[in-house]
């Protein structure tokens, strides 16, 4: 879905996603022997990405204030009760019934700009396998962002960059995932507006 016209389509995109791909050195990182990793989660960037402006700086310096712990009634005046949750998760599953049901009856070319806008947040729920594989590579990723925490508590040489290197690689499915959808429905509402 991802093709050089695409990529630049100037602001046509309601995001401005990045034209090019950070490369670097591959290493492995030490596993231990409890977890296993896969390869593809573990080949981490050795150096450092070329300088990019950050956005999230972390301070030297924090404050803390000290509140009381709610009582019971704030609490639930504050947070999503247990029965919020499940209702949620209801509600979820509805609509994703009804998304599937429309979507496999629907020829592509017929479905309307609110299906597709409906759809928006749930596609990896969408089919089965998707939502299996997705688990599984959430799972690897926080294995992976764990792994190379704990390895640098063992050694006791903090390297922060390094795990948020280890996390930028670990997580770059969901970033490919979220740019490739974004892509797709950018054509599905062009071709849409012809």
């Amino acid at each position: 879905m991802r093709t050089e016209s695409t990529m630049n389509c100037g602001n046509d995109l309601l995001v401005n996603f990045p034209t090019s791909r950070r490369q670097g050195q591959i290493f492995t990182v030490e596993s231990t022997p409890s977890i296993s990793t896969s390869e593809e989660q573990t080949n981490i960037p050795l150096s450092p990405s070329p300088p990019v402006k950050k956005k999230v700086k972390f301070s030297e310096v924090a404050d803390m204030t000290h509140v009381d712990f709610p009582s019971s009634s704030e609490l639930r005046q504050r947070w999503y009760t247990a029965d919020d949750k499940t209702r949620f998760k209801r509600i979820l599953a509805r609509d994703v019934r009804r998304m599937i049901s429309i979507v496999s009856s629907t020829p592509g070319e017929c479905l309307s700009t609110e299906v597709l806008e409906a759809c928006v947040g749930i596609e990896i729920f969408l089919s089965r396998d998707l939502a299996q594989r997705t688990r599984e590579k959430r799972a690897r990723h926080m294995i992976g962002v764990l792994n190379e925490s704990g390895r640098q508590g063992r050694s006791e040489r903090i390297d922060d960059e390094r795990l948020s290197r280890v996390s930028e690689k670990t997580s770059r499915w969901a970033r490919d995932r979220a740019f490739e959808l974004a892509v797709g429905y950018w054509e599905l509402f062009q071709e849409m507006k012809e």
